[in-house]
């Protein structure tokens, strides 16, 4: 039998968003035969650490370690006394901040360290250089995990070798059609949130930050005014941009049309009511939330970036678009809104390709693989 090997994932974040719910869902599948798995974030503040908390929900193993401010050197020595005490064998950072903690303490302690990329944001001038800080570390990192194909060739682009990226993508969980508990009323969901009862729904989901796009899909609802009047768009996330596309959609007269409402905890039932899911980015990795919408069984159009088009079939499960295109946008909603049977069986089409591709159990099956590939690597090079 062989020995069971320890596998920290390592991630800096205090919500529960897609990278988050990725890495919960792959540790709770995790074969405890061979691995032990744990989960270390840090707690910043006083602010309760939402991830540490569904970890302790699900229960799995986990640890929080204090952190004063990005670099803490007393967060790094706490984290290299945690990974002893834990006896690990594999770091898997998830990150800029994870990165180069992890990167340090894995140095340290004399273990391999691999990163998880999901492509940058540049949110801000903060951001950016702390993912241009990481951009320099991931060649020294002992394996790399890329979420989508796409993913892996933009860092081959950036100089980093093809043979330490492995891909895995994303994955979605997928609900058994028996047993499920009634779904919550349309109307129940739609006087929720004051929506017109009779609307077309229209969502996008995630951070409104600058590389999500979401100003190109305010000027296509300007475009879709009279051609979609009964057409109602719901923006589900925050972000540095929000005032600006609340003032951008005023000045474009389709604030009435249009709901900003903030970090939602109900998207799965938001998800279930919606007619059509649109994600105007203009870079991505592996979308979680186009997983989810097809696992709700809903159209989606999105901007033909990084990985989209291996979740996205052009004219099959949705549409794909050019970036910073309104009017390709617009188009693009149009076509859907206009034919609900098209939009169905494109929905139905989605549900059926993340079911048989993106489940959880595949992704764990081969996260497993390049773990031992990994920590092999790292005995024989006898480091």
């Amino acid at each position: 039998m062989e020995e069971k090997r320890t596998i920290v994932h390592i991630r800096a974040s205090n919500f529960v968003g897609g990278p988050e719910k990725q890495i919960l869902e792959h540790l709770k599948r995790l074969n405890r035969q061979n691995f032990q798995g744990w989960l270390i974030s840090f707690k910043e503040g006083r602010t309760e650490n939402e991830l540490l908390l569904r970890a302790q929900q699900e229960g799995l193993n986990h640890i929080g370690i204090p952190m004063a401010w990005a670099l803490d050197l007393g967060a790094l020595f706490r984290l290299i006394k945690t990974i002893r005490q834990i006896k690990a064998d594999l770091l898997c950072v998830h990150g800029y901040k994870a990165c180069l903690m992890g990167w340090g303490a894995g140095e340290k302690v004399h273990i391999p360290v691999m990163a998880f990329s999901r492509g940058d944001t540049g949110e801000n001038q903060k951001v950016a250089f702390y993912e241009w800080l990481e951009r320099r570390f991931l060649p020294k990192m002992d394996g790399i995990i890329a979420v989508s194909e796409g993913q892996k060739r933009k860092l081959e682009s950036q100089g980093i070798k093809g043979e330490t990226i492995g891909v895995v993508q994303n994955a979605v969980a997928i609900k058994p059609q028996s047993g499920e508990p009634v779904p919550i009323p349309k109307e129940e969901i739609f006087h929720r949130l004051a929506i017109p009862a009779q609307a077309k729904l229209v969502v996008s989901a995630g951070r409104l930050s600058p590389e999500k796009g979401h100003r190109y899909l305010v000027e296509a609802i300007a475009g879709l005014k009279i051609k979609q009047p009964g057409a109602f768009f719901l923006f589900c996330g925050d972000g540095p941009c929000r005032e600006a596309l609340e003032k951008q959609a005023h000045e474009l007269g389709v604030l009435d049309r249009t709901l900003f409402s903030g970090f939602r905890r109900d998207l799965p039932e938001i998800f279930s009511v919606m007619d059509l899911f649109v994600l105007p980015s203009l870079s991505e990795g592996l979308p979680n939330v186009i997983l989810e919408a097809f696992a709700s069984g809903k159209p989606v159009v999105a901007s033909d970036v990084g990985g989209v088009s291996e979740i996205v079939n052009h004219e099959v499960n949705g549409l794909l678009v050019p970036p910073q295109q309104s009017d390709h946008l617009a188009e693009a909603i149009e076509r859907i809104l206009s034919d609900p049977l098209w939009g169905k069986e494109m929905g139905n089409s989605g549900h059926e390709k993340v079911k048989a591709e993106f489940t959880f159990e595949a992704q764990t099956e081969k996260l497993e693989k390049r773990y031992l590939q990994v920590l092999s690597a790292f005995e024989r090079a006898g480091r």
